[in-house]
């Protein structure tokens, strides 16, 4: 790997332990009201989790930066960061439609779930507690790093790479719908990842429960995934965060 991408790894590691950091608050938030085994406190738990979150993202880091080269992704902005020969200046017109396509996301999202799958599944079995403002405000920076590395540096990327693979395709071979395939794929990934939180919330799980994981959670990951593959992943981080903040900050708020 050379010098730069090593830099880049750093880079990325280093943005991805403050995504970590950053949801701590949030999480104890959530976990106040959930009975703990033995005596164990609540801050051993959540640092072991977050230490071994650190590690196992190490990981996915080097493999996503490993197999951009081979896929035609990047990350520009970053990449000017570690290696200024290949400096790119930011795009504000694309960072402001990033902003944009969240909020009409976010949007979509809480009309979806009120109009949509409200009148169809009820009231939720459990009451699940807000954390403040600020919290959410954090959490953002989880959702913006952390998971656009999962999802989209490593996930998409390997998806992308493992079809073209398959295939025989170099990165100047690879076509269109590969990219499509991987920003569907990983938006159904995100959806099912959130099916543990929809069991606590509703106590079960139905076919429109599943349904309503999967849109609410993947339609957004859409946008992330088409601005990574078009842009660049700075731009996916970005609409990201940006997306949170207006779902567990501005609209929670509104809505309360």
């Amino acid at each position: 790997m050379r010098n730069w991408r090593i830099k880049l790894v750093l880079l990325l590691t280093v943005l991805n332990m403050i995504g970590i950091l950053a949801i701590i608050p949030y999480q104890m938030s959530l976990m106040g009201d959930q009975p703990l085994p033995g005596n164990i406190p609540m801050s051993l738990i959540v640092i072991i989790n977050s230490t071994v979150q650190v590690f196992y993202m190490v990981v996915l880091i080097l493999v996503g930066v490993r197999l951009q080269n081979r896929t035609g992704l990047q990350a520009p902005l970053l990449n000017g960061i570690v290696y200024p020969e290949a400096r790119v200046p930011i795009s504000k017109k694309w960072i402001v439609l990033s902003i944009v396509g969240a909020l009409i996301g976010s949007g979509i999202v809480i009309l979806l779930d009120v109009f949509v799958f409200a009148p169809m599944i009820g009231e939720p079995m459990n009451e699940v507690s807000s954390p403040s403002w600020w919290k959410g405000l954090l959490a953002s920076l989880y959702g913006g790093i952390t998971e656009e590395i999962m999802l989209r540096l490593f996930g998409m990327t390997f998806i992308v790479w493992l079809i073209a693979w398959i295939t025989k395709k170099r990165k100047n071979e690879i076509p269109t719908s590969y990219y499509y395939i991987a920003i569907f794929l990983i938006a159904i990934v995100f959806g099912l990842g959130h099916l543990p939180a929809t069991i606590q919330v509703f106590g079960n799980l139905s076919t429109i429960i599943v349904i309503r994981a999967l849109v609410l959670n993947g339609l957004l990951g859409l946008w992330f995934g088409y601005l990574y593959w078009r842009k660049g992943f700075e731009y996916a981080m970005v609409a990201h965060m940006s997306a949170d903040v207006f779902l567990h900050v501005l609209f929670v708020s509104i809505l309360n």
